[in-house]
């Protein structure tokens, strides 16, 4: 006689999502790009004010909410954070940056204007970065979602 036993196991499997980019002004796809669950993205740009780099970082829940949880930049000014909230923590890095973290806000919706000044880096889980002026164009408006 033989017994056979079944075993029903979780998957572990990561839910792949796309990180899309839509254009604000008409809502059309301009691009998407895959990202997994746990994966954390961030866009690099030069402040318009204080004219040096700043890179911020999010990451996003199993709702597709993103939130911003640490922030990168070289110099204070118009536009940057200057006071700490809740948990957040600023440290200084090697390279004279100031790395704000434990942010963990909410961005909804998360939009960039892609200037002719200044081009806007993104990438996706430290990958290489991307143009959002090759992918956009400049002068543009554009909505960053998870979907």
């Amino acid at each position: 006689m033989a017994l056979l036993f079944f075993v029903s196991c979780s998957s572990n499997k990561v839910e792949n999502k796309k990180l899309i980019l839509y254009n604000n002004e008409l809502g059309n796809e301009i691009a998407s790009f895959p990202i997994r669950a746990n994966d954390y993205f961030y866009v690099k740009f030069t402040h318009s004010v204080n004219m040096s780099p700043v890179i911020d970082y999010y990451k996003f829940n199993k709702d597709n909410e993103i939130y911003v949880y640490k922030t990168v930049y070289y110099n204070y000014g118009a536009g940057v954070e200057t006071e700490l909230e809740n948990n957040e923590t600023l440290s200084y890095g090697p390279d004279g940056s100031m790395i704000i973290e434990n942010i963990d806000k909410k961005i909804d919706p998360l939009t960039y204007y892609l200037s002719d000044i200044f081009d806007h880096k993104l990438s996706i889980a430290g990958k290489d970065e991307i143009s959002l002026w090759d992918i956009c164009g400049k002068n543009i408006l554009i909505n960053i979602v998870i979907k």
